[in-house]
């Protein structure tokens, strides 16, 4: 499921849990392509999809943007 504010907070939630250092944007958009990390996004001829999904959010580190590869950990 794809839901901005559920995954924005589910990943607070999981690096506070974890005592992991928040490397995503607070607000989810990318300074770098500006899309949403939360948002599903369908690139050219549909072959591949990309974004972070609430589940996912809320059970792994998030340190980069899942559209245009960029890293928040360097």
């Amino acid at each position: 499921m794809f839901d901005r504010a559920s995954a924005i907070s589910a990943q607070e939630k999981y690096c506070k849990e974890k005592g992991y250092p928040h490397f995503a944007p607070r607000n989810g958009r990318c300074w770098h392509c500006g899309r949403n990390f939360y948002d599903e996004v369908e690139h050219p001829g549909g072959v591949r999809r990309t974004g972070i999904s609430v589940e996912r959010a809320g059970s792994e580190l998030i340190t980069g943007c899942p559209h245009c590869n960029r890293s928040y950990c360097d």
